[in-house]
């Protein structure tokens, strides 16, 4: 039996961009008249696909539609077939997002009956649709219901046998049960919102930590449970991979980075130092820092504040990472990235507070950021200068147009600039439709707040970028020309979304460099 999602996609609006002969690839056929790229792109507040799930009996050759309720304009994010074969699981959203139903269905007779359903006043996180494992008698569930993302088992009735976790942190990732002792086992951040760990549950309910050094560790067991791979990390440790078994004890490293290391002690690596301060609204923001090699108290450096503050999302995380912030770092720079509110890892009150209004606290607290760094004594207050890619390319420009001028430069790579440009499943999730939430939308747009612009900004989009279109780009810099705004921009013609290809990405981050070294 094979099951299937059907979208339908009549109704769906196009979008279209131009295709350039360009070069790697070059397109040949494009040499004298561009070609042009129509697909389909359903814009916040826009008709979504019409989906249905379908079975096909390998033996009769019969496909089948099943008969799961769902509202017109609906979603069906996951099907998976559970340990029963009469027993297709279908997990259904609200277009609203905030109405998760599980239903169990015959794949023969179609029939669909509601297993679970979850609501939330804001929304339902989509990490819930892969923490969803089937066993014989029961399923794991996620859920915020509590304000913090904890894991539930259920019967396959229905019925809710006991939460398993429960406190102020997060499970992270359900990583599987153990039938033979009763035993579950998930990472969490219940030492810190910045570190993750690999625990176990007993079937007394005692919880045992098998990770044991601090960081960032993910698991990925044996099917049998008994053993697992643990991959970890720290700020300025390189990932080590060891064997390990389900009590946690290193049976062999099977990935150690001891070359790796040696090289990068040699090279002066400039470590991350993480800190935490509080905003003048009282809220208390985790960061971290980049100094340069040679750093010296008695100086005062120009500072580059890194982000992408998306919601739930996390960028301040004990865990290993090299890019080119390190390498301004070299330069010069202080460099600094702090997750604000709308961010992962704090519970749901601190990630959902930006709900229908996107954009604002998050920028608040990137010039508090800033407001905060200009009192450190080693911090040139007059020389700040941000940037973000995607959700930290709009948030680049929100906060250099927040009202306060903090930001002597900053570049926006890729950036939405409207909520009206961007997609139903992302942007109405966070911010609803433009019908219901029109003035939401106005306050969370780059565009209507362009007036207020401060600093030397530098726009880059990727003229071919199906996920943030590069109309997002075209009207904010039409709206700064008519407001008498000066502004760089670069464009790439046939890029999409990560910009690249070809001597792409190293143009881009030339580009990037001499900018801030040209403008701090």
């Amino acid at each position: 039996m094979l099951a299937f999602i059907r979208f339908d996609e009549s109704q769906v609006p196009s979008y279209s961009f131009p295709l350039f002969a360009g070069q790697a690839p070059h397109i040949s056929a494009f040499e004298k008249y561009p070609g042009e790229y129509t697909y389909k792109y359903p814009k916040t507040g826009e008709a979504n696909s019409k989906v249905s799930v379908h079975t096909f009996d390998i033996k009769t050759k019969v496909t089948r539609k099943m008969q799961v309720p769902l509202d017109e304009d609906g979603y069906i994010p996951r099907i998976r077939f559970t340990q029963d074969p009469n027993k297709l699981a279908i997990m259904t959203l609200n277009r609203h997002q905030n109405r998760l139903d599980l239903y169990f269905g015959d794949p023969r007779s179609t029939v669909c009956k509601l297993a679970l359903r979850d609501e939330s006043d804001t929304y339902i996180n989509e990490s819930v649709f892969d923490n969803i494992v089937f066993y014989p008698e029961h399923f794991s569930f996620v859920s915020e219901r509590s304000g913090f993302n904890h894991l539930y088992w259920y019967s396959m009735g229905g019925n809710l046998v006991k939460q398993v976790t429960d406190g102020q942190y997060e499970v992270k990732e359900f990583l599987g049960y153990a039938p033979e002792e009763g035993a579950f086992y998930f990472t969490s951040n219940e030492e810190s919102p910045m570190r993750t760990a690999v625990y176990k549950i007993d079937r007394k309910g005692k919880k045992i930590k098998l990770s044991t050094k601090e960081g960032t560790n993910s698991a990925q067991f044996s099917t049998d449970m008994k053993y697992f791979m643990n991959r970890y990390s720290n700020a300025n440790t390189p990932t080590v991979i060891t064997l390990n078994d389900n009590t946690g004890k290193v049976l062999t490293t099977l990935v150690d980075n001891a070359s790796l290391k040696k090289k990068l002690a040699a090279c002066q690596m400039p470590q991350k130092e993480f800190f935490t301060f509080q905003t003048s609204e009282g809220v208390k923001l985790n960061g971290w820092m980049l100094k340069p090699a040679n750093f010296s108290a008695s100086t005062k450096y120009p500072v580059i504040q890194y982000q992408y503050s998306g919601p739930g999302s996390q960028e301040v995380k004990d865990a290993f990472n090299i890019s080119w912030e390190n390498y301004m770092a070299s330069q010069g720079y202080i460099v600094v990235c702090v997750d604000g509110r709308g961010t992962g890892g704090r519970g749901a009150e601190f990630a959902k507070c930006t709900y229908l209004n996107l954009g604002v606290k998050e920028a608040r607290d990137q010039v508090e950021t800033a407001l905060y760094l200009g009192t450190l004594p080693y911090v040139d207050k007059n020389r700040i200068g941000i940037w973000g890619w995607s959700f930290g390319g709009y948030m680049t420009l929100m906060s250099m147009s927040e009202g306060r001028p903090v930001f002597k430069a900053g570049v926006a790579v890729a950036a939405v600039t409207d909520w009206n440009y961007y997609d139903t499943i992302y942007g109405e999730r966070f911010m609803r439709t433009p019908k219901e939430n029109g003035e939401g939308y106005k306050t969370s747009s780059a565009i209507t707040r362009a007036d207020k612009l401060s600093g030397n900004l530098l726009l880059v989009h990727g003229m071919a970028d199906d996920n943030v279109h590069y109309q997002n780009c075209a009207e904010y810099a039409e709206q700064l020309v008519q407001l008498g705004k000066q502004f760089d921009m670069q464009i790439y013609t046939n890029r999409n979304h990560s910009i690249f290809g070809g001597n792409t990405r190293l143009h881009l981050y030339t580009k990037l460099t001499n900018f801030f070294k040209n403008n701090l």
